[in-house]
């Protein structure tokens, strides 16, 4: 039987604090992969309680690895009550990921259209491409001819066009 104080430390290993130093780079799906049923179950209870307290993109993206259907009222939740398009688009694909729910495309696309930041810009490429739809593809085709290099590239590396 697990204990609260291992739970605790699970949740604290899969969502480090929020923080450049302790973000950036980071991927809990190894450390996902290796739970047990017992601890996915409790991991994804503890998340959606975190979450519905404060909203936490990692959080977020972590419910649609696991492909959570319990914490979809959440997140749809969340996603309307979003103003910054680049969080708008990590929920929707997240949301997209556990129930394919063609909507959440929509939405992407939607803001993905507003962003004029490059650095989001580049992100978003590598949001979005996991919808797998070809209208989403058309998007960041759009973006393979930029004058910016980085913008360019990245648009060319999530469409595996080198």
């Amino acid at each position: 039987m697990m204990e609260a104080m291992d739970i605790n430390k699970i949740i604290s290993e899969i969502i480090p604090p929020d923080d450049y130093q302790h973000r950036n780079g980071f991927s809990n799906e190894q450390l996902i992969d290796n739970l047990s049923d017992v601890e996915i179950f409790k991991v994804e209870t503890e998340l959606i309680t975190m979450l519905q307290k404060k909203p936490d993109m990692l959080i977020v993206e972590t419910l649609g690895y696991m492909k959570s259907e319990k914490s979809l009222p959440v997140l749809y939740e969340l996603l309307e009550s979003l103003n910054d398009e680049m969080a708008k688009i990590i929920t929707a694909t997240s949301i997209f990921e556990i129930n394919q729910d063609q909507k959440m495309i929509e939405k992407s696309k939607a803001s993905f259209k507003t962003i004029k930041d490059k650095f989001q810009l580049i992100s978003a490429f590598h949001y979005l491409i996991r919808m797998q739809d070809s209208e989403i593809s058309k998007l960041i085709q759009e973006h393979t001819t930029n004058s910016d290099y980085l913008i360019s590239y990245n648009a060319k590396q999530v469409l595996g066009i080198s």
